[in-house]
């Protein structure tokens, strides 16, 4: 059950920076979110879901 955790956590720090680092370059390149905004939402939606399974996972008892 840790190792899931773990990787849980993993994932959400990759997912967090690729977030921190590719939505503000979406954001300042003239006609890019029209493009990349169905990216950026997806991004978002996978990150909520990591944080809540990393919770969920963190609580249930081994």
């Amino acid at each position: 059950m840790v190792g899931i955790v773990q990787v849980f956590v993993v994932l959400l720090i990759v997912v967090s920076f690729a977030m921190v680092v590719g939505v503000p370059v979406i954001l300042a390149t003239p006609g890019e979110w029209e493009k990349s905004q169905s990216i950026v939402w997806s991004g978002a939606g996978v990150w909520s879901a990591l944080v809540i399974l990393t919770g969920i996972f963190n609580v249930v008892p081994a």
